[in-house]
């Protein structure tokens, strides 16, 4: 029976909600430079590769600081690190309105990746530590919607403010001090309401009784040694490497598509880029809601993904046949960033927060999110240079999309094979452990 009082019930939204409001805001201002690039190489002439170098040398600084916090997650007092640190980057993120080379720019955001490197891990961290079991999948389904809600915020601020590209950045680094202190606020205020821990009454095949938590009785992954722990975050590693260069590669270039392929000027493709961008959201949203019904949620990024390497396949036969219908096209390419999105929450949150009891939430989600970010500091500069928004002979733009959809589909297929090589790895430790449970029960008997 539900005891909570409505003070309590205000803490844990006011906690979840101030936590995404801190993350898309901080994502939000640093995803402005992409959202304002179109601007500033038109309006001050910048390079186009040279800035892709700003985000790489950001996501460089980003993952180096989370191997670093791998190390010492258990010790830090993360209420304070995050508010020190994100602080900063709020008064990094106005600093940048008064650059004018390409230089100041990288300087600024190799120390803002530095100093928004915790935001993801900490985040799950403070959510997985203070929300009851049935607010955190809701919590869950909201910070993993804030990428796109970010984009939204980027490039919507990008679309306001239309040439001027440095006022933007002023006003989300004065908002994001602002979504800090609510932050602090939250937490702080987490003190009187201790984590609620919900146990389950289970009677097993030989008599035995014991409570277990709601994670030990949906438990489909056994990791009963460090061996089996090893193996696991390898292959997040891994899974998080590939699937966010699959998300970033074609995310971070959908302008460029619209430009290149749509023929729109700058303004409205910034508008339609938004648009699409946000409709991304949908894909971790009901990736979550599955989730919530399905012990095994590898499966459910299974379906994700094989549909998504589904429309890239369908994008690049449509480029291969000679059909540029814009509308066509562009369907495709915002479904394919729906379902990748969507299935990349498995590696991003819903396996962290899911085994929360069985592995540290913050040291895991950091841990694969750092190899994330490695992906999405490279993957925009190798997009951009395949796509080459420079080249304006059709015949070119034409081969340089064929070129980026071959390399999403033989992403996809990688993504689709690793994860039906862990679910059969995965049934074949439950056969092992089946039998090595029937033996000892025979033996005890």
């Amino acid at each position: 029976m539900n005891t909570r009082t409505k003070s309590q019930k205000f803490a844990y939204w006011f906690l979840a909600l101030s936590t995404f409001f801190m993350y898309i805001v901080l994502t939000g201002s640093k995803n402005l430079y992409t959202a304002e690039k179109l601007t500033m190489q038109a309006v001050d002439n910048f390079d186009p590769v040279a800035m892709m170098s700003t985000m790489e040398y950001y996501f460089y600084a980003y993952a180096i600081t989370q191997v670093l916090l791998v190390f010492f997650m258990k010790k830090i007092n993360i209420k304070w690190y995050l508010t020190i640190t994100i602080s900063l980057s709020g008064i990094l993120t106005i600093l940048m309105s008064f650059t004018n080379v390409v230089v100041e720019q990288w300087i600024i955001y190799v120390i803002n990746g530095a100093m928004q490197a915790g935001i993801w891990g900490c985040s799950l961290q403070t959510l997985s530590k203070h929300l009851p079991k049935d607010i955190l999948p809701k919590a869950n389904s909201i910070m993993s919607s804030g990428p796109a809600v970010a984009y939204f915020i980027s490039y919507g601020v990008s679309a306001l403010f239309g040439e001027n590209w440095r006022f933007p950045f002023v006003l989300l680094g004065i908002i994001l001090i602002i979504a800090v202190a609510l932050y602090f606020i939250a937490v702080t205020n987490m003190k009187r309401y201790p984590r609620e821990v919900e146990l389950h009454h289970v009677v097993h095949a030989d008599g035995t009784e014991e409570d277990v938590t709601d994670e030990d009785k949906n438990d489909f992954i056994h990791l009963k040694n460090r061996k089996r722990i090893f193996a696991y975050y390898a292959f997040s590693l891994f899974f998080g490497l590939v699937v966010t260069f699959l998300y970033f590669s074609l995310n971070n270039t959908v302008d460029y598509f619209i430009s290149n392929i749509g023929g729109f000027d700058n303004t409205t493709a910034k508008v339609l880029s938004m648009v699409v961008l946000v409709l991304s959201v949908f894909g971790p949203v009901i990736v979550v809601r599955v989730c919530e019904n399905h012990i095994n949620f590898l499966k459910v990024g299974l379906v994700f993904f094989g549909f998504a390497l589904l429309c890239s396949i369908v994008l690049l036969v449509l480029f291969n046949v000679g059909i540029t219908s814009f509308a066509i096209l562009v369907v495709f390419y915002a479904t394919f960033l729906i379902l990748v999105n969507g299935g990349r929450t498995i590696s991003l949150s819903v396996s962290a927060l899911r085994m929360r009891d069985k592995i540290n939430t913050g040291v895991y989600s950091t841990m694969v999110n750092a190899a994330a970010s490695i992906s999405a500091g490279i993957a925009p500069k190798i997009y951009t240079i395949i796509v080459n928004p420079k080249v304006e002979d059709p015949v070119l733009i034409h081969q340089n999309w064929i070129n980026a959809f071959t390399v999403s589909v033989i992403l996809g297929a990688i993504v689709v094979v690793a994860l039906i090589g862990l679910l059969f790895w995965i049934k074949r430790l439950n056969k092992i452990d089946e039998k090595t449970d029937a033996i000892v029960s025979d033996t005890v008997v």
